[in-house]
């Protein structure tokens, strides 16, 4: 017998798909700017600092491209969030901040400027593995109970409970309660189920009994 509860919470929470646009628009608008600033005052830097800076010299053209991409991204993250948080738009907007990124990640690499690089790297990774897990992503997360024991959710740092650990299991008021012998509580809100909850209750109940008896096996 298995029962499968469908969690309130989404495996990717909308806070989370924003901040990393937000950290790619102040990262571009931070780049532009320095750039530009670089360009104008080049001159007036007295040489034995200017040398050190040549290398992060490029065209004033490029140099406004990239502060404007990045005003562009905080301006929609700031008004069009609802918008943005669609799934194409989403991706969409992902895949062209990761290829402005790795452009500005290799023009910093080639030009051994190993902390740019290093900052465009980390953006690049965490980019490439955000619009990798928002695509594999389900909307609903599950608890799912069978004879083994408790599969938890994904976000769950703990991913599996058998049945000799939990001291209790309770389904009410839209709240599934976790209580384990040792004193460890999971708890999460459900969304409504398809199944009869007394059934529930009863199969838990029944689970914990034959299997307190494991405990002594475990604990030393």
């Amino acid at each position: 017998m298995q029962f499968e509860l469908p969690l309130a919470e989404e495996k990717v929470k909308r806070r989370q798909v924003i901040t990393l646009h937000l950290v790619v628009g102040f990262t571009l608008i931070t780049t532009g700017l320095f750039l530009l600033l670089l360009k104008v005052y080049l001159d007036s830097i007295p040489e034995s600092a200017a040398a050190a800076l040549l290398k992060f010299e490029i065209s004033l053209g490029w140099a406004v491209l990239i502060g404007l991409a990045g005003a562009g991204l905080l301006t929609t993250v700031l008004t069009k969030s609802q918008w943005l948080l669609k799934q194409n738009v989403n991706r969409n907007m992902r895949l062209l901040e990761i290829a402005i990124v790795l452009v500005l990640c290799l023009f910093a690499a080639f030009n051994e400027l190993p902390v740019p690089a290093t900052l465009y790297g980390v953006i690049l990774a965490a980019s490439l593995f955000a619009i990798y897990w928002e695509g594999v992503s389900d909307s609903t997360l599950y608890i799912q109970f069978n004879d083994k024991g408790i599969r938890l959710p994904l976000t769950s740092r703990k991913k599996f409970i058998e049945w000799w650990e939990i001291e209790r299991v309770l389904l009410k008021f839209g709240i599934i309660t976790i209580d384990c012998h040792d004193n460890r509580l999971f708890q999460w809100n459900i969304k409504t189920v398809n199944f009869d909850k007394e059934d529930f209750q009863r199969f838990c109940t029944e689970q914990i009994a034959e299997n307190k008896e494991k405990r002594k096996k475990y604990e030393w």
